[in-house]
């Protein structure tokens, strides 16, 4: 069967892009219908005005258990966010103490010191100027929740060299329960850095590093938190590859090698290991980026950087550390053995927690661990995802061992490493292909409700849990190996049964594919 041009194309992009835009409808559909929840309670309610908890407290049945669970929110959205947009359109200057004062409506509103890089700040006041009442910023936000889909199925189809491996990210992200009850319900402020590193990390992917470079460093100047996440763009930027060190040498004259090595070995070692010269290109680049947006600031507000530091500021618990946080306390680590009833034991991690030391210790161990991945340009995305496990390990721990404490909200950028890094050979293979696996359907929504469900007081067991998990995706991979064998089993045995429909499916496959791409076959003919 011969085909014309155009129409090949038509189904050539159908048959590529076909169950891509399935899940994006899907996902239009899904985040319409909770946005429209959420509107409606936004509307009718006074709830959104004031700086109060939903603990969306209930229980449910499974398997004749009774389970509880506890889906922690905030209404920040009023209290926060339209509060400082507002202020931002009024002319108020974010880095002062007025940015904390707003009457809204019949209700004074103060909610103290803005701390955050400005990008935020014009944000919230982007969202204020759209013709709705006050609801603006969360339509935005849920529109970049959305928008992280195309980088989720982007670097999950590039990272596995399988176009499956990416609707499956796709599909489990728009279905993520945090992102959908944290961004796209209750509106809370994620969404911007999370799209803003996703998306410059699929830049990178595809071999763009300046676009990379700057969507990473807009991720930084919306949120702190995506500091940390600058780690991977570093070693990415500064590590030269086994092929750039290759051409390096090659183009040393003959005879000349052992020599050099020998008069300069140390500085010759760097120069074929790091890329100072680009390093510095992209540093200015950035430098500049950044000074353009910041320094009108910088000028303005002196005290600006003293603002955005008290970031860096911890919730230490007080003696007799026996008591519970109370539901506007961000959870540390000492919470948990402070419900164990180990008073002790809490005391201790406080301090150790408190200074910050268990924080720097991780950090720093996992950033070396980035810089002393080995990279073979070669097999580049085999090294970006080896980066983008180290971040996802990263932020983990930074989640856990940080003096400020988390959230549950915090997690939402969670979400889409969960649905990237869904199987074990995403996570230790070191080839360039990664096959299709059940696995990545069930279990990013699973990690994200074994996040969302529990109690507040106890749910950072659970993101312990998940990151021994991911640090032992070898073993964690053989033992559910093992356990799922039977089944393995039964379905060659099914194969074998049903060969013949099989073979014949697979004729009918190639066959229509060598219809729609007759080069394939004629360069293997």
């Amino acid at each position: 069967m011969n085909l014309s041009r155009y129409p090949r194309y038509v189904i050539r992009f159908v048959n590529e892009y076909g169950i891509f835009i399935a899940i994006l409808v899907f996902g239009v559909f899904v985040y319409q219908s909770v946005f429209s929840a959420a509107l409606e309670d936004y509307l009718d309610t006074s709830l959104w005005i004031f700086r109060s908890v939903w603990l969306g407290e209930g229980e449910f049945s499974l398997f004749g258990f009774t389970l509880s669970y506890q889906f922690e929110g905030y209404s920040d959205y009023s209290f926060y966010y339209v509060h400082w947009g507002h202020n931002m359109l009024d002319g108020v200057m974010p880095y002062t103490p007025d940015f904390g004062y707003r009457e809204i409506g019949w209700y004074v509103n103060e909610n103290g010191l803005y701390i955050f890089p400005p990008l935020t700040a014009l944000f919230y006041a982007l969202g204020i100027m759209l013709p709705v009442d006050n609801w603006g910023i969360g339509f935005l936000l849920v529109i970049f929740s959305y928008l992280t889909v195309f980088p989720v199925y982007g670097i999950g189809r590039e990272l596995s060299d399988n176009r499956h491996v990416g609707e499956a990210a796709a599909f489990t992200y728009l279905l993520s329960p945090s992102v959908l009850y944290h961004s796209v319900f209750l509106w809370m402020n994620p969404a911007p850095f999370v799209f803003f590193f996703f998306m410059g990390f699929y830049m990178l992917t595809r071999g763009n590093k300046l676009a990379g470079t700057l969507l990473i460093v807009v991720a930084a100047l919306f949120k702190q938190t995506a500091w940390f996440l600058g780690f991977p763009l570093i070693a990415f930027l500064l590590i030269r590859g086994k092929s750039d060190k290759s051409k390096k040498e090659q183009q040393m004259p003959i005879g000349e090698t052992e020599e050099a090595q020998g008069t300069s070995g140390i500085i010759d070692e760097i120069n074929t290991t790091l890329d100072i010269p680009g390093f510095i290109k992209y540093t200015l680049i950035v430098l500049i980026f950044v000074g353009s947006i910041m320094l009108p600031f910088i000028i303005s507000q002196p005290y600006m950087l003293d603002y955005m530091r008290l970031a860096m500021g911890g919730f230490p618990l007080e003696p007799p550390f026996t008591e519970p946080p109370g539901y506007g306390t961000p959870i540390t680590l000492p919470y948990l053995p402070v419900m164990a009833g180990l008073p002790e034991v809490a005391e201790l991690m406080n301090e150790i927690i408190r200074y910050g030391f268990l924080l720097y210790f991780g950090v720093i161990l996992i950033a070396g661990l980035m810089f002393l991945e080995p990279r073979d340009n070669s097999q580049i995305n085999v090294y970006l995802r080896r980066l983008l496990f180290l971040s996802l390990i990263m932020m983990l721990w930074v989640y856990l061992a940080g003096p400020r404490g988390v959230f549950k909200y915090y997690f939402v950028l969670m979400a889409p490493f969960f649905s990237i890094l869904s199987s074990t050979e995403m996570v230790t293979s070191k080839e360039e292909h990664v096959s299709f696996s059940f696995s990545m359907f069930w279990l990013p929504i699973a990690l994200s409700l074994f996040i969302l469900i529990p109690p507040r007081e106890i749910y950072l067991f659970a993101v312990i849990i998940i990151t021994l998990g991911y640090a032992l995706a070898s073993k964690v991979g053989l033992f559910w190996s093992i356990l799922i064998a039977p089944f393995g089993w039964v379905s060659k045995l099914l194969h074998l049964r049903f060969s013949s429909v099989f073979s014949r499916m697979d004729e009918i496959k190639k066959k229509i594919e060598n219809t729609i791409y007759p080069e394939r076959y004629e360069m293997t003919a």
